[in-house]
């Protein structure tokens, strides 16, 4: 799964029929998202309804497929918008060491518009 803000919704005037009334969103993963090819965003199927500047969970592979439940592997999706999120936490010194996450081999960045959580002032 994956962490990014949808950008855009894609119209298809046709599609695939195993997509039935499924909305397409165009996700722009947070910066410690990286794929195996290069990319700036996502196609993924929304049936939750989320929308343009809602930061989204995006499921890849077999469980996006499954999730649109009729339990088809054969649908074609390949990313699938699994929650919408309301509240983000990230611990900034964890996330600022190389290797922070596993395969990444660089120091992560905070995605714009989230901001690490204060830190409670030390006893005097």
């Amino acid at each position: 799964m994956i962490l990014g803000r949808v950008v855009g919704e894609v119209w298809a005037a046709r599609k695939d029929a195993r997509l039935g009334g499924a909305k397409l969103l165009l996700v722009r993963p947070h910066a410690w998202y990286e794929p195996a090819f290069a990319t700036g965003h996502l196609v993924a199927t929304d049936e939750i309804d989320a929308g343009v500047g809602d930061d989204v969970v995006v499921c890849l592979g077999q469980p996006a497929r499954l999730s649109r439940g009729r339990g088809d592997d054969n649908t074609p999706v390949d990313a699938a918008v699994m929650a919408i999120v309301d509240r983000v936490e990230i611990d900034a010194d964890g996330a600022a060491r190389a290797g922070a996450a596993p395969g990444i081999h660089r120091r992560l960045e905070l995605p714009r518009g989230l901001q690490p959580p204060r830190r409670p002032e030390p006893p005097r």
